[in-house]
């Protein structure tokens, strides 16, 4: 019988809107507590990636500011129309 391991680190969340993250995120992108900031559902991955998730200010526009800028022809590109339109 294989026992896994669990952590003993609670669920990690997305101290801007609440989205669940993974614990691999937050160890990625988080601050140094491990807290995240923001994530690929608040913010954009080049904002995320360059330290928002962080809590670190990044000279981009804000998608918070500026709704429209998190948003792109890949948003809506999978289809769950068996692909008709």
């Amino acid at each position: 019988m294989m026992r896994l391991r669990v952590d003993e680190r609670e669920a990690q969340e997305c101290r801007n809107c609440g989205r669940h993250v993974s614990d691999r995120f937050a160890d990625v992108f988080g601050d140094d507590r491990g807290d995240v900031h923001r994530c690929l559902g608040c913010d954009c991955f080049r904002r995320v990636s360059r330290g928002s998730a962080a809590g670190q200010t990044v000279d981009l526009a804000d998608p918070a500011d500026q709704p429209n800028r998190n948003r792109g022809q890949r948003v809506d590109a999978a289809r769950a129309d068996g692909g008709q339109r």
